[in-house]
């Protein structure tokens, strides 16, 4: 017997005697335990009041609150008010400012993304040796292959690269001048590093990327450690005569008989096909055996767009403002975290989190070193999500905005805002808790196809009835909206966020020094700020120079090449 193999035979006899065979098998196990699988579910568009576990009857989200229930409640998760400003913060751990992404969205065909020197979440958890993988909406650039998601971190990607298409055709309309017609097309990829292809599939898209997503659980079956975004569509309006896509209605008007309005009945049911999803989503987690060893987060990227551009019906209430404004109808987000990891779960956090935090977050969960992450705005938040503690924000930057001259922050208690749409600083949306809609049945989400799995983890203790509803009532914010409240268009105005959650109280007169103090803070990021990158529609990005399909359009060699010749 060579020597390498008694001093391996000796020393396992050691650690034997030392241990005890129960303890050293423990041990083997947790050393060969995989990184935590990470995913992240990023709905479109959805309202402050649109999950029942805020306290809203109307419409029942029984996955959605098992989640909540079963973990934390961030009840204080702050986004950007729109789109692209939102997921570029989320991708790259860095206040939109700082890379000239705080203007507005993407639109078809503009030639811009996430500058490509920045390194995404996805990239940093590949080193980790993650696999990473991106279905559904990606809206962060796409105008040469190189900003597309598999070439900025994803193994793979099954989505749409614009911001929002139709639910059922996967179509996407660009408006490039008020004299000329909308351009539209197809906006369905299946994209690999090496390959990028458009995917022919008609089903309604909710459900795609439902199947896509347990198709990729399946396959990975606990193999190796995956992150993936789950980046929905829904409640995104959509564009053409009917903007909001429900999978049956004959289904939805025997499910919400309760909601007069139509529109906010397909909003319902655009609702309940997306809180069904989740429910798939972790019966596959639980399926491939990787539940237990999982951070599972769910978010909505801004507020929802109660009314206006792509209105949705969404309620915000009761919640100031809505998408595109920063009031806290915009910026709030509805969100929570579940994970077996959680040492303290099923508890309501009042802590101050952004968008900006999940990349280090993510990352120290993963395994990764907090000093590998360099010129970041985000703080590591796992601790605080695991133990409990102090969230270690105490300010946050919420956007500026030099061309539309809206500007907003937080430091502790004390909001700051100024600048934001005349028409939009309102408040909207129903409060949801008529007396004629159907009371309110916690026994029906703790026994979900999402409670269902979460209960059955090993030494996992699962809420009960009276702990889920007491959350739910912690989580509800109690305040009633003014009809005579402070525009702040012009002036700034100063909002006790944690005593006035509703900004109806403006405090500028009584705590100059406090607003002095917040003016120094923005005034700070001002400093580092790159002007907003948006640019005018490339007419080369047409999708008739691409069969129909909106692609990659710079940088690109097509055979018999159909494009003028400036394209080229």
């Amino acid at each position: 017997m060579e020597a390498r193999t008694k001093l391996l035979l000796l020393m396992g006899m050691i650690v034997i005697a030392s241990f005890g065979t129960h303890k050293l098998i423990s041990w083997v196990s947790h050393s060969a335990k995989k990184n935590p699988h990470i995913i992240l579910i990023v709905v479109d568009d959805m309202g402050w009041n649109d999950v029942s576990f805020h306290g809203a009857d109307e419409i029942p989200t029984p996955n959605i609150d098992a989640l909540a229930y079963s973990g934390v409640i961030l009840n204080r998760h702050y986004t950007l008010p729109i789109c692209t400003p939102s997921r570029s913060s989320l991708m790259t751990g860095r206040y939109a400012i700082r890379d000239g992404m705080q203007g507005w969205p993407l639109g078809g065909g503009e030639p811009r993304g996430v500058p490509l020197n920045i390194t995404l979440l996805p990239e940093y958890l590949r080193r980790l040796g993650y696999s990473t993988h991106l279905v559904g909406k990606w809206h962060l650039g796409y105008m040469t292959k190189d900003y597309t998601p598999t070439r900025r971190g994803f193994d793979t990607f099954y989505g749409c690269y614009n911001g929002w298409i139709t639910y059922f055709s996967h179509l996407h309309f660009q408006k490039v001048a008020d004299d000329l017609p909308l351009i539209s097309g197809y906006d369905l990829h299946r994209d690999k590093p090496e390959t990028l292809k458009p995917e022919y599939d008609y089903n309604y898209m909710t459900d795609l990327i439902t199947d896509e997503a347990v198709r990729i659980i399946k396959d990975n079956g606990n193999k190796k450690s995956i992150f993936m975004e789950i980046s929905h569509v829904a409640v995104h309006a959509s564009e053409g005569n009917d903007t909001l896509e429900v999978r049956n209605m004959t289904e939805i008007d025997e499910s919400f008989p309760h909601i007069k309005d139509i529109s906010r009945r397909k909003y319902a049911g655009m609702m309940k096909a997306m809180d069904e999803s989740i429910g798939q989503v972790m019966k596959a987690l639980s399926d491939a055996n990787m539940l237990e060893n999982s951070i599972i987060i769910f978010m909505s990227d801004n507020g929802g767009p109660t009314i206006g551009l792509y209105e949705n019906t969404a309620s915000n209430y009761p919640l100031r403002g809505m998408k595109q404004t920063l009031f806290e109808g915009g910026v709030r987000s509805a969100a929570c975290i579940f994970s077996n990891l959680i040492k303290f779960p099923s508890r309501v956090s009042n802590g101050l989190i952004h968008l900006v935090d999940w990349l280090p977050t993510l990352y120290v969960a993963a395994g990764g070193k907090i000093e590998d992450l360099k010129d970041i705005d985000g703080v590591n938040q796992w601790p605080t999500l695991v133990n409990g503690q102090e969230s270690p924000r105490k300010s946050v930057l919420l956007n500026i905005d030099e061309v539309r001259h809206a500007e907003s922050a937080v430091i502790g208690h004390h909001k700051l805002i100024r600048g934001t749409e005349v028409d939009n600083n309102d408040y909207y949306g129903t409060n949801g808790n008529d007396a004629s809609y159907p009371r309110y049945r916690v026994e029906s989400a703790l026994s979900s196809p999402t409670g269902s799995v979460i209960k059955q983890l090993p030494n996992f203790k699962f809420p009960s009835t009276s702990e889920a509803m007491g959350m739910r009532r912690k989580s509800a914010i109690k305040c009633h909206p003014h009809t005579n409240h402070p525009k702040c268009i012009i002036s700034h105005c100063l909002f006790d966020i944690e005593n006035d959650p509703c900004e109806t109280q403006d405090l500028s007169g009584k705590h100059p020094e406090v607003v002095e103090s917040l003016q120094s803070f923005i005034h700070d990021y001002r400093l580092v700020m790159m002007k907003q990158t948006n640019a005018p529609h490339d007419p080369c990005s047409n999708p008739k120079y691409f069969n129909g399909t909106w692609m990659p359009w710079r940088e690109i060699h097509i055979p018999n090449d159909p494009r003028p010749t400036k394209c080229k």
